[in-house]
């Protein structure tokens, strides 16, 4: 049998046979009992530098796993670690070296914690007090290994050292200093407030550190720069004293175009981390305004690579300008929106009437990054101006600028709904215009020019979100549209064309059924051929466009072609590998779940599997090992794997990789798997039937995705679960299986909501709490402990007691009091919003006398959020939520109230047009659900409407205020005087923007028509027209047509002659039109 050595030198040479004969060896010969201390030996003395170091790989790889250095006798432990640091000192190359100190910080981590090594220590610090600089380099070297590998344990030596680290952070050898500061960042995840006092002096002199390694070592700078980082995510408060420093050194690094890009994107991440975690620290450093100005002016920097504007625009997000960018949009979510508008725009409004072509583009991009976290600030307080600049901005001359205004344009359209479609005749005749000229230039042989993503981008969002006001626009759209699907055109604009065809549908809906046919011949053509691998991307847009269509052009329309289009798309699926083409048919088969319904049974044991593969899935995930680019070379891989029983008493962290530092998954596997687990839900929803008998198979796989490591899938698994709840208790004699899942669903909602660091994930499962209690009633709180875990959310939620509100919240201890009145971030408002929506829910899962208790416990924290100097958003939630809690309050209102009606009429009167609107909602179901409560005040309310009335301008507040006035006539007419009420109500009339108040209308004209009043009678002629307006040009809610009918059939039968001289003289299509809303 060969010796060791010899085997390592076989695995080593370049020839496959050796290597393939040397790893069989090498496994046998790892089963010796003798292979650790063999190993050492030829660590130390083999004469191959290469073999010496791959020896020591070995040894590390196998005593990082605890149980194997616990099978080990005392005497070779022994000997293995006296020989290891024997081996240090006197190993000349510093690869082997390395490898050394790799294995003694293995064996460290399993040693240190019951003090078993204590020579170790003492070898550290002799290494280190040494005068020679190279020992003491040594030392520090091998202290930093021992902190990454062992930080914990090693925490409990600390105290010895720290004068070590005074000496070493100001040493000449800036190795050795290096070497300091990259120990204290390894263990600054394990410092308690007992070290932090001896810990926090040293972090000045880590910050000179810094800066001489920026001038002579780059690498080295980038590495302990993450010092900065690991400071901020610490519980316990160590930067707070030198936080203004290390912020303005970022900011100068950040600022030196002479550095490498690494740094400065280094020094831009502590920028983004600090607005992440620690906003108030920011405002009250006095940071923000520099932190703006130097994001500004990097934003701006010129990049020569992208000078040329004939190229294709591929923007790299390694470059400073767009990681400042991307810094920018941190603030923005996360700091309060006046402290980041207001102050940026003392460095754009200059940039916009200024001539500098990078100043301005710099300046429409940071419209467009903070359009998300500032939305509504900027809704409510610059809309106008800034939509006004960005029109000006996507007619500028140059391409730059062009295309950063077109991004604002598709940021604003997707964040700053409704106020946005207003500007669609400014912004859509100007992205016709762009479209057009492409058109004329690809059509004259040019190049497709480089904005064409940034138009398509504009259009796709303006139009997706503006729903049924687009409908005007929908011919010219489809004409450009059509156009640039051209079939000598390049497949980019193909594709991004059939995105913007998808978009529009998706707003439209049945208004695109003159263009179905068309829009399905060009489908058929992309999904049914066979593409090349250039043309890939345009067949996985095309299935994607399908799927918008087969779910938003109506069943009627698509229902004939829903079978062939199933067929294709399992063949597309299971004919190409392919992760984008997936997601996109998933996509499919939920949307052909609208169409089918229960119909979708037979295509299920199809399906299901599909979609299962994908929910299990480990494709695409990568392990990101550890830096150590001297040991990667070295063949190790699943010789270590061996079949040896394991006891159950060994450590459990051993089954984790010691060489991984994390794992990554690319976003197509991700984006699969999201996709797979929305069309798994939507199947649960739209065919019921069929999809319970795969509900258990289904469940547990897409249970376990609810801890996933990204926030997309776990909010995604979670509606998954809850749909598949509610699945099970729609089914007859489903009620003990539906209370078996909703034990297992509400503790992880509620663990979720308390407990994931992501707002997007809780603000998801407070909508999957809403959705059960809509769905499931009094189910979801049947069983004990469940309703004290809803309002435990909710209570939660509302004093920002959850984790990951906390995390925004939190700020060093030894900084002032949190101010209550401290404005809160736009996406903390949000999730507060969702935390609202599960009360009423919950009071429609309950009586009302069992309800209230439990909002008058909620009602201060509510109360809280409407004072004068709350957030427009926190005032018109609280009027919102309170005005939607009045009909579970049915008949228990008494108590409440005289706050609820002191709250809404003085909310009435706010400045802005949504809180108006809410409150007047509120005051109209508070009259409506308090009935003889409200009599007393009844003059007062009329007052107040009649003012509101004849001030307001807003539609939909105008709605309710005339909804409010229906629900008063309804509850007590003899109280309204009627001849002064009825005619201006009837001359506010039709409704504008709120259709869901027409069913208030409907009632009300129900209601006098049935107590015969003569109102009813003298104002029929504007009545039917009214209710002509409602039944062929808006949108019906479902209970709107059956009182519709009722209506026109009453005044029809009781005023037959008024009726037929009013009908007959209607257009036809008016006719027509009404007939099939009476059908």
């Amino acid at each position: 049998m060969s010796s060791v050595d010899e085997i390592l030198a076989k695995v080593l040479e370049p020839d496959n046979e050796s290597i393939k004969t040397g790893t069989a060896e090498l496994k046998e010969a790892l089963k010796r009992p003798t292979i650790c201390p063999t190993l050492l030996h030829i660590g130390k003395y083999s004469p191959s530098p290469q073999i010496r170091q791959y020896a020591l790989v070995l040894l590390r790889k196998r005593l990082s796993k605890y149980y194997h250095w616990e099978k080990l006798t005392l005497d070779f432990k022994h000997g293995i670690k006296s020989g290891l640091l024997d081996a240090l000192t006197r190993e000349p190359e510093t690869s082997v070296r390395n490898s050394t100190a790799q294995v003694i910080a293995s064996i460290a981590k399993h040693e240190l914690a019951d003090r078993k090594w204590p020579e170790l220590l003492e070898f550290v610090q002799q290494l280190c007090c040494q005068g020679k600089a190279n020992e003491k380099e040594l030392g520090l070297y091998l202290l930093s290994i021992v902190a990454d590998s062992a930080g914990d344990e090693l925490k409990v030596f600390l105290k010895p050292f720290i004068s070590i680290f005074h000496s070493a952070l100001q040493d000449s050898n800036i190795a050795s200093a290096y070497y300091a500061g990259m120990t204290l960042k390894n263990l600054i995840p394990y410092i308690g407030t007992e070290e932090a006092t001896m810990v926090q002096p040293l972090i000045p002199k880590v910050l000179v550190v810094v800066k001489n390694l920026i001038v002579s070592d780059g690498a080295k700078a980038v590495n302990l720069m993450e010092i900065w980082e690991e400071l901020l995510e610490t519980e316990v408060s160590l930067l707070a004293p030198h936080l203004k420093a290390v912020a303005e050194l970022c900011l100068e690094i950040a600022s030196k175009k002479d550095l490498d890009d690494s740094i400065r994107i280094k020094a831009l991440n502590f920028i983004a981390t600090l607005a992440r975690l620690k906003k108030k620290s920011m405002i009250k450093n006095k940071l923000v305004s520099p932190i703006l100005q130097t994001l500004f002016v990097l934003m701006a920097e010129a990049d020569e690579e992208d000078e040329d504007e004939d190229e294709d625009e591929q923007v790299e997000s390694t470059k400073p300008c767009i990681v400042a960018a991307q810094t920018l949009n941190e603030m923005a979510l996360h700091l309060p929106p006046d402290k980041v508008v207001t102050p940026l725009l003392q460095w754009a409004e200059p940039a916009f009437k200024g001539s500098d072509i990078r100043s301005q583009q710099a300046a429409y991009t940071a419209l467009a990054v903070v359009a998300e976290g500032c939305a509504e600030h900027i809704r409510t307080k610059y809309l106008p101006a800034f939509v006004q600049c960005v029109c000006n901005g996507i007619k500028h001359p140059q391409a730059h600028v062009r295309n950063a205004a077109l991004y604002a344009v598709g940021q604003f359209s997707e964040h700053l709904q409704p106020d946005i479609d207003k500007y669609a005749n400014d912004i859509l005749p100007v992205l016709f215009e762009y479209l057009s000229a492409t058109c004329l230039s690809l059509a004259s042989g040019q190049k497709v020019p480089r904005s064409i993503d940034r138009v398509f981008y504009a259009l796709e969002t303006f139009c997706e979100t503006m729903e049924e006001k687009l409908n005007p626009f929908v011919p010219a759209l489809m004409d450009h549209f059509f156009a640039a699907l051209n079939p000598a055109y390049p497949f980019h604009v193909k594709e991004l064309a059939l995105s913007a065809v998808g978009a529009t549908a998706n707003a439209v809906g049945k208004a695109m059924v003159p263009y179905f046919g068309r829009i399905m011949e060009h489908l058929k053509v992309y999904l049914s051929g066979q593409l090349t691998l250039e043309e890939m991307p345009l067949q996985v847009q095309a299935l994607d466009t399908l799927g918008v269509i087969a779910r938003t052009i109506g069943e009627q329309t698509f229902r004939p072609f829903a079978e062939e289009c199933l067929h294709f798309t399992l063949t597309l699926v299971q004919s190409k590998d392919d992760p984008d083409l997936r997601k996109c048919a998933y996509g499919v088969f939920a949307s052909l779940a609208c169409v089918l319904k229960d119909d979708m049974a037979a295509a299920l044991p199809v399906i299901i599997p599909l979609l299962m593969k994908a929910v299990e899935s480990n494709e695409g995930v990568t392990a990101q090992l550890k830096d150590d680019d001297d040991e990667s070379a070295f063949p190790a891989g699943d010789l270590l794997d061996d079949d040896e029983d394991v006891s159950p008493m060994d450590n459990e962290d051993d089954d984790e990789d010691s060489d991984v530092a994390g794992y990554t998954v690319e976003n197509a596997y991700l984006e699969e798997k999201e996709e797979a687990c929305l069309a798994l839900r939507e199947l649960a929803f739209q065919a019921r039937g069929p999809f319970i008998s795969y509900v258990e198979q289904c469940s547990g796989p897409i249970y376990k995705l609810v801890d996933y490591g990204h926030e997309d899938i776990r909010r995604a698994a979670l509606s998954a679960l809850t749909q598949f709840t509610v699945c099970i208790g729609k089914q007859p004699n489903g009620e003990d299986a539906c209370l078996a899942a909703l034990a297992v669903l509400i503790p992880k909602l509620s663990e979720a909501i308390h407990t994931d660091c992501e707002i997007d994930v809780v603000n998801g499962a407070l909508d999957c709490l809403t959705e059960l209690l809509k769905e499931l009633k009094g189910l979801v709180i049947k069983t004990q402990g469940h309703l004290d875990a809803v309002l435990m959310c909710i209570k939660n939620v509302f004093s920002k007691s959850t984790q990951c509100q906390m995390m925004e919240q939190a700020e060093e201890s030894n900084e002032e009091e949190d101010d209550p009145e401290d404005p809160d971030s736009e996406a903390s408002e949000k999730l507060i919003e969702y935390a609202g929506d599960v009360l009423p829910a919950l009071g429609s899962a309950m009586t009302p006398q069992e309800f209230a208790p439990y909002f008058a416990g909620l009602l201060p924290s509510i109360l809280q959020k409407t004072k004068k100097n709350c957030t427009i958003a926190e005032k018109s939630f609280s009027a919102g939520v309170l005005a939607v809690c009045m009909e579970p309050l049915d008949g228990v209102l008494e108590p409440f109230v005289p706050h609820l009606f002191t709250t809404f009429t003085t909310l009435m009167r706010d400045s802005d047009s949504e809180v108006r609107n809410n409150s007047v909602f509120g005051l109209g179901e508070l009259v409506l659900h308090g009935r003889e409560l409200l009599f007393p005040n009844y003059p007062q309310i009329l007052q107040l409407l009649s003012t509101a009335l004849s001030r307001e301008d807003n539609p939909l507040a105008l709605d309710n205020i005339c909804a409010a006035i229906t629900r008063l006539i309804m509850v007590n007419i003899s109280a309204v005087p009627m001849d002064q009420v009825f005619p201006v109500l009837m001359s506010h009339l039709p409704l504008r923007e709120d259709f869901h108040e027409n069913s208030s209308i409907l009632k009300c004209f129900l209601f006098l028509f049935q107590n015969g009043h003569p109102l009813f009678v003298s104002h029929l002629p504007q009545i039917m027209n009214v209710i002509l307006t409602m039944a062929t040009q808006q949108e019906l809610q479902p209970d709107q047509k059956p009182m519709i009918n009722e209506l026109m059939s009453n005044i029809a039968s009781g005023f037959s002659d008024l009726y037929n001289g009013w009908a007959s003289a209607l257009p036809a299509e008016v006719q027509l039109k009404l007939k099939e809303v009476l059908a």
